[in-house]
């Protein structure tokens, strides 16, 4: 009697736990830079008799991953709006220490930096803040990170990469936290007056979403079913334990 409650119940959990996931991604389907997250589940097998292949498959929700492919590029014409090509971050300075961000939105400080729209200071390829002069009047960026300050090299936006992505955890505004230590991106390039837009397809997404709802609702009648059967068998147990 208890098995079916079980077996929904870790279904219930786990399409939770996905619904969560997918409303995550519609919701940020307009952050720059942003890559949806994925689920891995994985079905186990109990044995729940004693007789031989007496077993009942469980749900369960082994892991959550980041779908790294890269979202499309979009026009801005902001010379200070940069979209990565290829395998690489930027890395910012935080009061949490630094921090790695796809989000290339940068604008100048009154100190002439250049930060990101968080306000957190862009790190040169030497990590360290790198810095604009107050008067410079125009400013390109290289496809390789070299920042031209009216004519002149200035320096360069520091690009690096990661091995295991997966292990990176992301925060607030963008930001992601990793213990590995980055490594030089040269495969990496910058593009100039683009953005990278969120690798979320929103339809995809929409249509994932209603099937997550309705099975959800279906394991959810599922369920109650199986406990007012439940209580049913305990009520006339108590019953016939009466009339004894």
């Amino acid at each position: 009697m208890e098995s079916p409650l079980y077996i929904g119940l870790s279904r219930q959990v786990a399409l939770r736990r996905h619904l969560e996931v997918v409303a995550n991604n519609i919701a940020n389907m307009n952050t720059v830079g942003f890559r949806a997250d994925r689920m891995l589940f994985e079905t186990a097998m109990e044995r729940v008799g004693s007789k031989r292949g007496e077993q009942v498959a469980f749900t369960i929700d082994r892991a959550t991953y980041t779908d790294t492919r890269p979202g499309s590029f979009r026009e801005t014409g902001r010379a200070l709006d940069l979209a990565i090509e290829g395998d690489g971050w930027i890395g910012v300075q935080t009061p949490e220490g630094v921090r790695y961000t796809r989000d290339a939105r940068l604008s100048r400080a009154e100190d002439g930096g250049l930060v990101t729209v968080g306000g957190h200071p862009v790190l040169d390829d030497g990590g360290q803040p790198l810095q604009v002069p107050p008067d410079a009047e125009t400013i390109a960026i290289g496809p390789d990170g070299t920042v031209t300050v009216d004519g002149n090299p200035l320096a360069r936006i520091g690009l690096v990469r990661f091995e295991d992505q997966q292990g990176m955890r992301r925060g607030e505004q963008g930001l992601h936290a990793t213990e590995e230590a980055p490594q030089a991106a040269p495969d990496a390039r910058l593009a100039q007056g683009k953005v990278e837009s969120a690798n979320v397809q929103p339809i995809v997404e929409m249509a994932r979403m209603m099937d997550l709802s309705r099975d959800y609702q279906a394991v959810s009648r599922m369920v109650e079913e199986g406990h007012e059967l439940l209580r049913s068998a305990i009520g006339r147990l108590g019953k016939a334990t009466q009339g004894t």
